[in-house]
């Protein structure tokens, strides 16, 4: 209605302002009845002479024409707006959370314009989906038959056990395995480790009781806070609220880094405001 209010006012006529905006006579003089309506004012005055603004018309004349001026130019904005970065990233299911929620938070406080879409799975579902270029990148373990996806270290981390507040252990800073024969131990069925420690365990003869079998890290850590068990995790779970110890002979590492898509180039996510925190956040944990 207000293109049809413009045009009759540049043209002076109906029949031209209705072929300006291409409609009928008819539409034109309906959208501008309504919008007089809307207004509760008369427009133009009518007449066999023409058509001219009436007083309100003229007023009115001036701020449509910002009206219009401004929706041109929300236009031009749209039309040139660059369409935002999406950065597709696979994350290992036994990345701490704390640590997600602590890059998600600082990512989206930048501001970068950057748009994440973010994807939970386990080593095997994350190197497929990056051969099949459904992710970009993945924050998971870096084993040595990922040099096709280029890896990059950020961190190199052990596993320790973790232990209740109160477990007589608790302030040792390495203990034996056969020392903790006694607990009931919490077992992370997805584990990436978890066949060495069974192994290990087993080697010296520990066979302990099992108090849980989770897929939930911070099931782990609510039953050892609640001193009902020990586990092992790596080091980047620590929590103020239970302790984290070294085991004796056990010197398991995980390295962890970032795994780029088959066939892209890590140039190509060199300006990736995430993966600019990512590689601080690790380098904060080194120090």
């Amino acid at each position: 209605m207000l293109r049809y209010f413009l045009a009759v006012a540049e043209t002076g006529n109906f029949s031209r302002a209705a072929k300006a905006v291409s409609v009928t006579q008819p539409t034109l003089s309906a959208g501008i009845a309504k919008l007089e309506r809307q207004l509760g004012a008369r427009l133009f005055d009518r007449d066999r002479q023409g058509v001219a603004l009436t007083p309100a018309g003229s007023r009115f004349l001036a701020r449509a024409r910002r009206i219009a001026a401004e929706y041109e130019l929300a236009l031009q904005d749209l039309q040139h707006a660059p369409e935002p970065s999406v950065l597709r990233v696979g994350v290992l299911n036994t990345i701490p959370t704390s640590t997600v929620e602590h890059l998600l938070t600082r990512h989206g406080a930048a501001g970068s314009g950057e748009v994440l879409e973010l994807l939970d799975g386990s080593e095997r579902d994350l190197a497929e989906r990056l051969d099949r270029g459904r992710i970009d990148l993945a924050l998971t373990v870096i084993r040595p038959h990922h040099s096709r996806f280029r890896p990059e270290l950020l961190a190199r981390e052990r596993y320790l056990m973790v232990l209740p507040q109160d477990h007589p252990l608790a302030e040792a800073d390495v203990v034996e395995p056969e020392d903790l024969a006694g607990d009931r131990m919490v077992v992370r069925r997805h584990c990436e480790a978890l066949p060495e420690i069974d192994r290990f365990f087993t080697a010296r003869g520990v066979r302990p009781r099992f108090v849980l079998k989770t897929t939930s890290d911070q099931r782990v850590l609510a039953v050892v806070r609640a001193s009902q068990g020990v586990g092992m995790m790596p080091e980047s779970f620590a929590d103020p609220m239970v302790r984290m110890v070294r085991v004796a002979d056990f010197d398991l590492t995980r390295d962890i880094g970032v795994l780029y898509a088959a066939g892209s180039e890590n140039a190509a996510h060199a300006d990736s405001a995430f993966l600019t925190l990512l590689r601080e956040h690790y380098r904060s944990q080194a120090v």
